[in-house]
């Protein structure tokens, strides 16, 4: 089953104090972040603050991943 996971399974947030400890849980991979824009209910236009809340000790590459890259590979965009 977690192989399953690994290869199709993904877990998105906007903001959650505890995702970078699940980070090694979930997978670095198989995380997206996002900012549900334009409903109101989400976190924008203070998205950064979030982010960089959330994520601040993580490394910007693992960042990119979760901010950026997980979601374009999904899409087919990278």
């Amino acid at each position: 089953p977690s192989e399953l996971w690994r290869r199709q399974g993904y877990s998105t947030y906007q903001h959650e104090p505890s995702v970078a400890p699940m980070i090694p849980l979930i997978g670095e991979d198989n995380i997206m972040w996002g900012s549900d824009y334009p409903h109101p209910d989400g976190i924008w236009p203070d998205s950064q603050k979030w982010i960089a809340a959330d994520l601040g000790g993580v490394s910007p590459a693992v960042q990119r991943k979760i901010v950026c890259e997980n979601a374009a590979k999904l899409y087919g965009l990278l």
